[in-house]
């Protein structure tokens, strides 16, 4: 709280001085303007490409404002200034109370691993007025598929393999995202570039606060802007039911929380009710758990090799390639024991390159996303229930002779977990019927 509050008296204002958009033929060029006063500017920016010829650019001013209320948390939490002062647009009250839960929530993980308990009052927000008044007459159609190179958007490509009108919306430039777009016969790809402003690694580096952001937030203004710029109508996200479980126990401090079907709610509501409701953003497989999800993905041995979950790919500690499983990170762990569940042991080392249950230095990990320690790793994984559920089930199949599952066997009860967890869907979701029959054909059809 040291620095929070040193910082805080000597930096107290923070502005978003506004946005400056090119306006191309094939794509739009943004760059943002934020200021912490006294110490630094940024000048964060974005491309996205377009196709459609003629649409309101008064709507898409508001929507790249928005996605600037989504990035500004990036640049602000150096010295959580206690004044944002919004000189490029206006906010009504309710959406500066629907910006301070983003940051509230959004921040919380950073505000936990730094020590930091935000007062009820920890910011507050003034704007300007605006002249951003559109209406919206184009027409949509289609889908904008958000691939990320893991489990998941690959399963959202599976159920939606048999519809016309598809698109790839991708983001992370791994290789393994436009390797899985093309196995599932998707060719048209929209690929917008954000750039952050690299002066944020210098105040990293000068010691002022660092830590995560609800950076999914931003992904989805983006993919709401590339939306509208191709005339596409579903932005299909696949977030699971398993984000919504927090990280830290007994709070609600979640790592995933703008991947959590409350972010999804509130996302929803603020384009309904400030941009368009022309454009649906959902996500395909909110009715299904991390471990659901893997059923139906282990049916598709052919992405196996074409697929990665880590971070730190660029960090691999094998095979000598540049990007792959770090092997040595919670998620890698997570994504290789939920997989063992359903993939033969030798499958599985060919695929991630060793047996990572047999690794001692993972036990820490192991432990966190087994619920055995105060909060599970800060990382996109599934819930403690799953995690309990694949181990006891691995080691009463007799699969106990790696270093991970003796252990547990020699330190907790190994109990027989009910297997409803692999047959229940979740109802809280926003899929239309026709998509969700889909997916329950998908999920039911082993």
């Amino acid at each position: 709280m040291d620095k929070y509050n040193e910082f805080r008296n000597l930096y107290p204002d923070f502005y978003y001085h506004g946005f400056n958009v090119e306006d191309k033929i094939d794509h739009i060029f943004v760059t943002y303007d934020f200021e912490i006063k006294g110490l630094m500017r940024f000048n964060p920016t974005l491309k996205v490409p377009k196709t459609v010829k003629e649409y309101d650019k008064n709507l898409l001013n508001k929507m790249i404002f928005s996605l600037g209320l989504c990035e500004l948390p990036s640049y602000w939490k150096p010295t959580c200034s206690p004044n944002i002062f919004i000189e490029c647009g206006h906010l009504d009250d309710k959406q500066i109370a629907w910006v301070k839960k983003l940051m509230l929530n959004g921040l919380g993980e950073f505000f936990y691993t730094n020590g930091i308990t935000p007062e009820e009052n920890f910011v507050n927000i003034t704007t300007t007025k605006d002249d951003y008044s559109f209406t919206d007459n184009n027409e949509y159609k289609g889908y904008l598929i958000a691939v990320g190179g893991g489990k998941d958007s690959i399963v959202s490509l599976e159920i939606l393999k048999n519809e016309n009108d598809k698109h790839a919306f991708i983001m992370n430039n791994r290789k393994v995202c436009f390797e899985s777009a093309e196995i599932a016969g998707i060719k048209d790809i929209i690929n917008p570039t954000r750039l952050f402003d690299k002066n944020i690694i210098e105040l990293n580096n000068r010691g002022f606060l660092n830590g995560h952001t609800p950076i999914s937030s931003c992904i989805a203004f983006i993919a709401y802007i590339s939306a509208y710029l191709n005339g596409i109508k579903y932005i299909v996200l696949s977030n699971e039911s398993s984000s919504n479980e927090a990280s830290v126990k007994g709070t609600n401090i979640n790592h995933q929380y703008s991947k959590s079907f409350e972010f999804e709610q509130d996302f929803r509501w603020y384009v309904k009710n400030y941009l368009t409701d022309k454009i649906e953003y959902f996500s395909l497989l909110r009715p299904l758990s991390e471990i659901e999800i893997m059923k139906i993905f282990t049916k598709y041995p052919k992405y196996f090799k074409h697929f990665i979950s880590c971070n730190n790919g660029g960090k691999r500690k094998n095979i000598g390639v540049t990007d792959g499983w770090c092997l040595s990170c919670p998620k890698c762990l997570f994504i290789y024991i939920i997989m063992s569940y359903f993939v033969d042991e030798k499958t599985m080392i060919d695929v991630f390159g060793e047996n990572m249950l047999d690794d001692e230095n993972m036990l820490q990990y192991f432990l966190e996303l087994l619920g055995k320690t105060e909060n599970k790793p800060f990382e996109c994984v599934g819930t403690i229930e799953e995690v309990s559920y694949v181990v006891n089930n691995l080691i009463l199949r007799g699969y106990d002779k790696p270093y991970l599952l003796d252990y547990y066997k020699n330190h907790y009860d190994v109990v027989k977990p009910d297997d409803k967890i692999l047959t229940e869907l979740n109802n809280e979701h926003n899929v239309n019927d026709y998509l969700l029959n889909l997916l329950k054909e998908e999920f039911y059809n082993d």
